[in-house]
């Protein structure tokens, strides 16, 4: 279990606010202390993390378009400039990301690692969250539920259209942001793209899931792409297997959110989007 995961544990729901106040506080006083006295490692690259924003380990070399040890913009041409690369962690980044960037991005990362190195990934499934929904392996939709808990939290305008009443309240669209979203100007909240329930209905009983999700990721209009970065692509273990096999890694395998197969540096490591992710684990061949 996480210190967070204890302090929420061991908190009155009342005081939580506050103690998750003064923990934050704590990190960022520890952060700026440890990056007074020392450098971070080359040898632990953390993609998408910020200095003094996200919570990660001050020995860690950040990689952000923005407040971080390495400045890069995940959807253009670069290199990280790093020849030795022990470990490298992306949690909840490569979702947002086309596939092109994707591919790149692994490429990269396997060119600045020594023989033997780990890389570590959480996003999340897509075969879990679907499998789930069509009842697949799962009578309960724990995961579903989760889903549709987690975006009608989003706050949402109510919208009607025709004969429906609240188009952002039904089932379908709240799994759909689930898997793809953008940022709205005019409501400046995040939304799922729309289709119809008998559309969804449809693709979902027919489709594989790999091509469902790459049907999802077409609603996206060329405005919601250019407005926004929030999740455009989807994952599974086959993609993510494909696609580090591609840019040179190899014995990939799946892991569980607090289990290493590799013996990676898991104090990295987060677990509390587990209920809705896959970590996948794979070796620099």
């Amino acid at each position: 279990m996480s210190l967070t995961s204890v302090v929420k544990k061991m908190t009155p729901k009342k005081l939580r606010p506050a103690a998750i106040a003064v923990y934050v506080a704590a990190q960022r006083r520890y952060f700026s202390l440890y990056r007074l006295l020392f450098r971070p490692s080359p040898r632990y690259i953390a993609v998408a993390e910020q200095n003094y924003v996200t919570a990660f380990p001050p020995e860690w070399t950040s990689i952000c378009i923005e407040n971080s040890d390495i400045i890069i913009d995940l959807e253009t041409d670069y290199e990280f400039g790093l020849k030795d690369v022990e470990f490298a962690y992306s949690g909840h980044t490569i979702e947002h990301l086309t596939n092109e960037a994707v591919r790149r991005l692994f490429r990269n990362i396997a060119r600045s690692m020594r023989s033997g190195g780990v890389i570590r990934l959480e996003c999340p499934d897509l075969d879990l969250l679907l499998d789930d929904y069509k009842c697949v392996y799962n009578k309960d939709r724990k995961v579903t539920k989760q889903m549709l808990d987690f975006v009608g939290r989003w706050n949402m305008p109510k919208v009607s259209d025709g004969d429906v009443k609240d188009v952002y309240a039904q089932e379908h669209i709240k799994i759909l942001g689930g898997i793809v979203s953008y940022s709205d100007r005019k409501y400046n909240l995040a939304l799922p793209p729309l289709c119809s329930a008998e559309d969804f209905n449809e693709r979902i009983a027919t489709l594989p899931n790999a091509e469902f999700g790459d049907w999802a990721v077409s609603l996206l209009t060329p405005e919601h792409l250019r407005d926004s970065y929030l999740h455009r692509n989807w994952f599974n273990f086959q993609k993510l297997e494909d696609y580090l096999t591609e840019a040179g890694f190899s014995g990939v395998v799946k892991c569980g959110p607090r289990d290493t197969h590799y013996n990676f540096k898991m104090n990295i490591n987060r677990t509390h989007r587990s209920w809705c992710s896959i970590y996948v684990e794979a070796i620099k061949s």
